[in-house]
């Protein structure tokens, strides 16, 4: 067995410092005047030194030393924002129609640093077999469940058959499809019992992936295999993590309460056994749409963007706030405009390249979504990302070229969107700003190629069971990475995939490039990928965003330095403790909170 050379994460005490105070003379000082001794009598011995008591050293609840210029505990709590509502906050029960940011009551599998890179979490340490088609992961055997319960592989096993099971129609299930785990399509489709997916736990501590075709990636992408407890599941429900009363927790952090449409707190789990201890000992997601007026209020202390265009102009303006500001390419996330790829008049090529060259995305991007908020993008990742093609190689295929979209929907017979059906685009419950930008996308369309677009922002759940389904015609959407490698996006565009695009020399590449190790030839293989993509426009790609944020000066910690692409700020998985292993963790709340209008936990 091949073992992965990856760097386990350590979290170690912060060493407090110690003050001493020298007792001596100096020049300066008065001097004070005696009888003098008599000749016989020996000089006294001096004083001893004295040393000042060393400062308290305060250690917080997870029993981890809290740093010299933290706040005291009472001000060590956390509170964040999430914009919509939904109906479970685990993250295996829904991913799209999940409430207050689904945080996870488990860790994953493997977890994400600030850089980027995958280190243990609910597994200490994983290895593959030569062909990279088994995978073996090592559960943590110090883990527990809050009610003292191990967490065990069979937890990993019953979540993973959750995924699956057709009766849940998970969500998400089209992600963990694309690993092509062994008899996972065939369960999705109910054609085979769960208990046949290759997923399955050699002992409680040893948990195996078989899969269909190699993956050199599978670590990366267990970021998101937060389990459920099997135990609880199977007595409450897979949505036990809804009610304090039945939730059980093997991060630092256990429900308190949550309050749809208002909050979510989080309290110490006090049986908490894991590695990674945080500084922080409460946390709160408070709902709200208008997160900027909430933390100008002081009633949120971090929010991350985008922001209205309103609220980026006064951000931008205003000098205290910039001082405040963080910048990350989040999830690397590009927005971008799909079709109903199998129907006219978008199974036709020259209909769909004439809209990619009928947009102009600086215009776009300059006059409503702003330049520090988003740039231009024609293929789906964004500089920065391992594999990235440049953005010179897409713009010749879906460059803004009004012309060229004119002649293309010519050619096509419908000479200045003469005959051209009306359209309706379809957009996933989205702000204020992807609405404008949406608005702006329509009027050139109408002005560009003479079609004729209506906007319909739809509830998320009705919009992902048409995404799902491959029943819209034309919508708007985004895509995050969900694993650090370029064959998550081009894993979004399998055949019969998140879209109904199906173009089969871009297929056999996919799963040709996506089983090869690591290596420049896998370079090349997945950038030529991007060009196919592009060309033949399996989707507008539309802008990406760079996620402005902003964070109280209270805010302390290692999260806010650089990280090794440059970016500083609170880096993607943001605040979640089952996915990521460094923000959550090592943010703390410093003394100059006082200085602070902040409203109490």
């Amino acid at each position: 067995m091949r073992k992965n050379g990856l760097t386990y994460l350590l979290v170690g005490a912060i060493t407090a410092l110690m003050l001493s105070v020298a007792v001596g003379c100096s020049s300066s000082e008065e001097e004070t005047t005696s009888a003098p001794a008599a000749a016989s009598a020996p000089a006294a011995a001096p004083a001893p030194a004295t040393k000042a008591a060393p400062a308290a050293k305060t250690t917080n609840v997870f029993g981890r030393e809290m740093p010299s210029d933290a706040a005291p505990m009472a001000d060590q709590f956390l509170k964040i924002n999430y914009e919509k509502e939904g109906e479970a906050l685990e993250f295996a029960v829904s991913v799209y129609n999940s409430a207050a940011g689904s945080i996870q009551s488990g860790f994953s599998l493997a977890l994400l640093s600030t850089d980027l890179s995958t280190v243990p979490g609910g597994a200490t340490d994983w290895s593959s077999s030569p062909d990279m088609k088994t995978w073996t992961f090592n559960i943590d055997p110090d883990l527990t469940w809050s009610d003292g319960v191990p967490v065990t592989a069979h937890d990993y096993v019953y979540t993973w058959q959750y995924y699956a099971d057709p009766d849940h129609a998970y969500d998400f299930t089209w992600y963990f499809g694309m690993l092509e785990v062994e008899n996972y399509g065939a369960i999705e489709a109910g054609e085979k019992p769960l208990d046949s997916l290759g997923v399955t736990a050699s002992d409680d501590n040893t948990l195996v992936f078989q899969l269909d075709t190699p993956a050199p990636y599978v670590p990366g992408f267990m970021m998101y295999g937060s389990p459920l407890a099997k135990h609880v599941a199977e007595e409450h429900g897979p949505t036990y993590s809804n009610k304090p009363e039945t939730t059980v927790s093997s991060t630092p952090w256990i429900l308190k309460e949550w309050i749809p449409n208002q909050h979510a707190e989080f309290e110490p789990n006090l049986n908490y056994t894991g590695k990674l201890l945080p500084y922080i000992e409460n946390f709160k997601a408070v709902y709200g749409e208008r997160k900027f007026d909430a933390y100008l209020a002081g009633e949120l202390d971090t929010i991350s963007g985008p922001f209205t265009p309103a609220d980026q102009e006064f951000l931008e303006n205003d000098e205290k706030l910039m001082s405040q500001r963080g910048l990350s390419p989040g999830d690397f996330r590009t927005h971008y405009l799909f079709f109903d790829f199998q129907s006219e008049p978008f199974d036709d090529v020259r209909v769909r390249q004439a809209f990619a060259k009928a947009i102009d995305r600086e215009s776009i991007i300059n006059n409503v979504v702003g330049s520090e908020g988003g740039e231009p993008r024609y293929g789906i990742l964004i500089p920065g990302f391992p594999d990235a093609a440049g953005p010179d190689k897409l713009k010749q295929y879906q460059g803004f070229d009004a012309a060229a979209a004119q002649k293309l929907m010519a050619d096509a017979g419908y000479a200045g969107g003469e005959g051209f059906p009306k359209l309706e685009m379809a957009l996933r419950q989205e702000t204020e700003l992807f609405q404008a930008a949406a608005a702006a996308v329509a009027q050139q369309l109408k002005q560009n190629i003479g079609v004729d677009v209506t906007i319909n922002n739809m509830d998320r759940k009705t919009y992902m069971a048409g995404l799902n389904e491959h029943d819209l015609q034309f919508a708007m959407v985004s895509y995050g990475f969900d694993y650090v490698d370029a064959s998550n996006f081009m894993g979004v565009f399998k055949t019969d995939g998140r879209h109904n695009w199906n173009n089969k020399e871009f297929e056999d590449l996919r799963v040709e490039a996506g089983a090869m190790e690591l290596s420049d030839e896998r370079s090349a293989k997945m950038i030529k990928l991007q060009e196919i993509l592009s060309e033949d426009v399996g989707s507008v790609f539309f802008w990406s965003e760079i996620q402005n944020q902003l964070h109280k000066p209270y805010l302390k910690g290692d999260w806010r330095e650089e990280n090794q692409a440059g970016w500083a700020g609170l880096q993607f998985p943001n605040w979640n403790p089952g996915f990521g292993a460094q923000n959550i963790y090592e943010v703390y709340i410093g003394e100059n909170v006082k200085e602070y209008t902040r409203s109490a936990y």
